[in-house]
C-alpha cells in the first residue's frame, strides 16, 4: 500500500509539473526585457547642465552600439564642440582644435578636463528609462501607463516625462522625451529634451 501510495503521489507530482503554467510576467518586466534588447540606438536633442559655480546648454548627438558609444555636443557650457567616444576600458575626448585626451573611464576623464563629472555609464540606462543594473534602486515609480516617473538610483533623482512611441526590431516602445536628473549629494542637474529617437543601425 505504501509503494502505491507512493507511486500514486508521484504521478500527481510529475502531472502538476506538466501542466505548471509559467510565472506571468508584470508590463514592467515585459517593458525592461524588451528596452534591454536594444543594443543599438541614437537620440538628438538638448542637453542643459548646471553645476558648481556654472551652466550652460549643448545640442547632443548620442550613438550607442552595445558597450560603445560617441557623444558630439556642440556648445556645453559656452565651450567648442566636444567629441566623446567609449568602449570598455577606453575613453577619449576631443575639442574642435584641441588634442585629444584618453582615461580608463568617461567619469574620470571629464573629471580631468572639466573639472566635474556625470555619471556616463549608467545614463546609457538611465536616458531609456531603465536603472542601471549591479546598483541598488531606492525609488522607481511609474506613470499610469507602466512608464517610469521617477527613478533615483547612485545618489540621482530621474524624472520622465513626455513618452512617445517608437518602432523597432520587436515591435512598438514608449521611449522619454524629457528627463531631468538631479544629483542629491551636490548641486548638478541635468535636463535632457529628446527630439528624435532612433532605434537600430543609422539610415
Amino acid at each position: 500500500m505504501i509503494q502505491r501510495l507512493a507511486l500514486v503521489l508521484l504521478l500527481l507530482f510529475a502531472v502538476g509539473c506538466a501542466h505548471r503554467l509559467p510565472p506571468e510576467t508584470s508590463p514592467w518586466q515585459n517593458r525592461q526585457a524588451q528596452l534591454e534588447a536594444i543594443h543599438q540606438w541614437q537620440l538628438k536633442g538638448k542637453l542643459g547642465v548646471r553645476v558648481p559655480g556654472d551652466n550652460g546648454s549643448a545640442n547632443l548627438h548620442w550613438q550607442q552600439i552595445d558597450e560603445s558609444f560617441a557623444l558630439d555636443l556642440a556648445g556645453p557650457l559656452g565651450s567648442k564642440r566636444v567629441r566623446i567616444e567609449g568602449r570598455p576600458g577606453e575613453v577619449s575626448l576631443q575639442e574642435s582644435g584641441g588634442q585629444v585626451r584618453r582615461a580608463g573611464s568617461a567619469e574620470q576623464l571629464l573629471l580631468q578636463s572639466l573639472g566635474w563629472t556625470l555619471p556616463l555609464s549608467h545614463l546609457g540606462y538611465w536616458v531609456r528609462g531603465l536603472p542601471a543594473p549591479e546598483i541598488d534602486i531606492d525609488n522607481l515609480q511609474h506613470n499610469e501607463t507602466n512608464q517610469p516617473s521617477l527613478l533615483e538610483q547612485a545618489g540621482w533623482r530621474i524624472h520622465y516625462s513626455n513618452y512617445q512611441n517608437f518602432v523597432h526590431a520587436r515591435g512598438q516602445v514608449a521611449l522619454p522625451g524629457k528627463i531631468l536628473a538631479e544629483y542629491t549629494h551636490e548641486d548638478i542637474r541635468l535636463t535632457l529634451v529628446i527630439r528624435d529617437w532612433q532605434l537600430g543601425p543609422a539610415q
